[in-house]
């Protein structure tokens, strides 16, 4: 079995007494573990000569954490009023359908029409008679004037 998963720690000095001798063991029978020793010996001087992170500055992140945490809320000014904007909506919605439910359109008949439009119009109508009977009047005058007419015009 190939102590591969203690290699780094063999090279970081971090097995006890008995477990490094086993590791160092096996390295000299093992030239398969040996390569990926070296490989690891450079894995680990490659990452030693990266310069190390910096500390981060906690104070200013401390202070600007502060700031944000103490400024008021603003809140976006299409934010304020929108329960108010949703509410009047919903409401408008619940209207147009309450209304469209109970607005049932029925068959409108013809002659209901135009006796209501009749009803409205009578007095004209009325009128109307005696205009159309006019020309039968005007005969009838004509007609008692006949006689006159044969007198010679006494």
């Amino acid at each position: 079995m190939h102590p591969e998963s203690e290699l780094t720690a063999y090279l970081t000095n971090a097995l006890a007494p008995a477990e490094r001798a086993r590791v160092a063991e096996h390295l000299q029978r093992c030239a398969e573990c040996r390569r990926a020793l070296e490989e690891s010996r450079a894995v680990l001087s490659g990452l030693a000569a990266v310069p190390a992170v910096p500390e981060p500055e906690w104070g200013r992140y401390r202070a600007e954490l502060r700031a944000r945490l103490e400024a008021p809320v603003r809140r976006a000014w299409w934010a304020r009023p929108m329960p108010a904007m949703v509410a009047a909506g919903v409401a408008g919605v619940a209207v147009v359908l309450a209304l469209q439910g109970h607005h049932e359109r029925r068959p409108v008949e013809l002659a209901a029409v135009e006796e209501t439009m009749l009803g409205a119009r009578l007095p004209l109508l009325e009128q109307y008679r005696v205009v159309e009977r006019l020309d039968l009047l005007e005969d009838l005058e004509a007609i008692r004037h006949l006689d006159r007419l044969g007198d010679g015009g006494r």
